[in-house]
């Protein structure tokens, strides 16, 4: 359906229209049937916008359920590991290696969802290289591959496509988080959206230091006064971090849901307004101009008729 919009999508039908409407009158007759077919495509579009903003609406009251039911566990876990992000990306404490992740979706077609993920990582990229620190890359979802980790090939240590086919499921989180715990860095940055409601979002940073691969009897700064089980807090503080990383990717991963299907929805709307508007101009240039074909073959006629009239008199 996605390839089937963008072949026939309401911006081509624009670009074709004064082409069709600035015609000269002796070819009208292969205009008219152009401008028909225009019409009824267009008219498809309309149809086919339609039902995506149907099903679009469908699976956000969906997805908006299960967000509200995992919120609390998400954000009982990102207040207990997240820190500021003046504090994260400082100069304090020397050079430090900072993890961007780049959340997007894999589709378009859903405003400006991804293009702000897209242009907030630039200018973080930018922030955080002028900083000083070092710098590498992962990106979540098609759209940050292709606007994002393009530009940054060096920085590139993953990118992960296809992970929006289906519903966000802890599990696949989990597998995120432990692959990104395996990386070399001081602090995770994810970038990516946060659902508001269905007519707003914003794009955001949430910041995770390292909570494991200290020496033993070391504890990250966050963990300052709590103690250890086992002793071999190399292990239990791996999996706890492995853990706390796949909470807050849980969690990104339902906002960017929210956030792609509520965008959807106003897009789709907006295209079917703007192709139903088109039928309507196409509807009333193609009738004015079948309308001046009438009359011209009818005004060929009379003068053909009276010439016949005239020719008769002078013999």
């Amino acid at each position: 359906m996605f390839l089937s919009l963008r072949q026939i999508s309401p911006s081509a039908v624009a670009v074709a229209r004064p082409a069709l409407l600035a015609t000269p009158s002796r070819g009208m007759a292969v205009n008219l049937s152009a401008l028909k077919k225009r019409i009824k495509a267009t008219a498809n579009v309309a149809k086919l916008t339609g039902v995506m903003k149907m099903v679009a609406s469908a699976k956000l009251k969906f997805v908006e359920e299960r967000l509200v039911a995992g919120r609390p566990f998400g954000k009982a876990l990102i207040s207990n590991v997240v820190v500021p992000e003046s504090e994260a990306l400082s100069k304090d404490g020397g050079k430090k290696k900072i993890l961007l992740v780049a959340v997007t979706s894999d589709r378009g077609l859903c405003g400006g969802v991804n293009s702000s993920v897209a242009r907030f990582a630039r200018e973080q990229l930018r922030l955080v290289k002028e900083a000083g620190h070092d710098l590498s890359l992962i990106t979540i979802g098609d759209k940050a591959r292709v606007q994002i980790a393009r530009d940054y090939p060096a920085m590139v240590r993953r990118a992960v496509d296809s992970c929006f086919d289906k519903d966000a499921i802890f599990p696949l989180a989990a597998a995120f988080g432990e692959k990104i715990v395996r990386e070399q860095f001081d602090v995770i940055a994810f970038l990516h959206n946060e659902f508001e409601n269905a007519a707003k979002f914003r794009t955001v940073m949430t910041c995770v230091p390292r909570m494991s691969g200290f020496a033993v009897g070391i504890l990250p700064a966050k963990l300052s006064g709590y103690e250890i089980e086992p002793e071999n807090n190399e292990e239990t503080l791996t999996n706890m971090s492995e853990f706390a990383v796949a909470g807050v990717v849980y969690n990104i991963l339902l906002n960017q849901q929210a956030c792609e299907g509520s965008q959807r929805i106003i897009a789709m709307d907006n295209a079917s307004t703007n192709a139903g508007e088109m039928v309507g101009r196409f509807t009333l240039f193609y009738n004015r101009a079948r309308q001046s074909k009438i009359t011209t073959e009818l005004t060929e006629i009379v003068a053909g008729a009276e010439s016949l009239v005239d020719d008769s008199e002078q013999h």
